[in-house]
């Protein structure tokens, strides 16, 4: 039996992105529940919570694993997986997800114009929630089209 080319990630991957996409995804939300929800209020009017910026730390802590898993998946899953069809329009549309949530953390971090920065959070967060859902389709459609390979006579 030939060997079949396959795009599945090596166990340690998956383990590396499962984890850190997971403490990225609810270090971004526990940060936004305590910036919209969180504030205290003080002797001037609301105070920003004081764990907020610990929950920013975390994020971007998180994010070095995250990137070193993301880096990965251009070596041998994004190339070998290419070849699936199915998976064409999911993964393009998770990639360039990745890519815009990497831009924009990073213009969060270093550009100074208010307006900009803004507008960029809201781009950055509205993404952040918005990846799950497009994973799992990317995730399920893999699913799917595993199955049908093994179901076709040359599988």
């Amino acid at each position: 039996m030939p060997h079949r080319r396959t795009a599945r990630l090596a166990r340690w991957q998956i383990w590396l992105l499962t984890i850190s996409g997971s403490l990225l995804w609810l270090s971004g939300a526990a940060w936004l529940l305590l910036h919209y929800f969180g504030q205290a209020k003080g002797e001037f009017g609301p105070e920003a919570n004081p764990l907020e910026p610990w929950m920013m730390r975390a994020h971007g802590f998180v994010l070095i694993p995250a990137l070193l898993g993301i880096g990965g998946m251009f070596v041998a899953h994004i190339p070998k997986g290419w070849t699936h069809q199915l998976q064409r329009v999911a993964g393009i549309a998770l990639c360039t997800l990745l890519a815009l949530l990497i831009a924009s953390g990073y213009m969060l971090y270093y550009v100074g114009d208010d307006i900009v920065r803004t507008w960029t959070s809201i781009v950055h967060w509205l993404l952040g929630l918005v990846l799950p859902v497009i994973f799992i389709w990317h995730y399920l459609n893999g699913l799917r089209a595993r199955r049908r390979r093994s179901r076709s006579p040359a599988g």
